[in-house]
């Protein structure tokens, strides 16, 4: 769950030492980019393209149950229920992005080809939210799986 957090450096030196990020799929933090446009403009299809819910899925099997992460056709079923409960919610109640400003501020490696990346939200009220998100190098670009806690990283 994000956080409430008083960042070390100040709002300056955030928008001046940070690298800009591209909004693309070529990095883990463009194709979070692409996801958070995809948020503010409501396009629910925009948003799926920024995802991956099959690696999504095998991940929270594999610590689930390791004999259901090893069945793809119960990795199939699997991840159609995870687009189809993320298209239900995520339709329902669109996170409000307004006004956000992104800031990435790390980025470390999870398990083979999947990456975690560390990003600062500026809300409107100025007060700042961290968000770990767990991103994936796929065929077709980086995509997007899912926030973890700070007690799974």
């Amino acid at each position: 769950m994000p956080k409430n957090i008083v960042p070390e450096l100040t709002l300056e030196q955030l928008r001046t030492l940070l690298p800009p990020v591209e909004m693309d799929f070529s990095t883990p933090e463009g194709v979070i980019l692409c996801l958070e446009d995809a948020y503010r403009r409501q396009s629910i299809e925009s948003a799926c393209v920024c995802k991956n819910f099959m690696i999504e899925g095998t991940l929270k099997l594999l610590d689930l149950d390791l004999n259901l992460a090893r069945d793809p056709e119960f990795r199939k079923k699997n991840a159609l229920l995870l687009e189809r409960t993320y298209r239900k919610a995520t339709t329902e109640s669109w996170p409000d992005l307004k006004g956000v400003e992104s800031f990435f501020i790390d980025r470390q490696l999870y398990t083979d080809g999947i990456v975690m990346v560390t990003e600062l939200h500026r809300l409107r009220n100025g007060t700042f939210n961290q968000l770990k998100l767990l991103v994936a190098k796929t065929k077709d670009g980086w995509k997007v799986l899912n926030p973890i806690s700070d007690d799974e990283d």
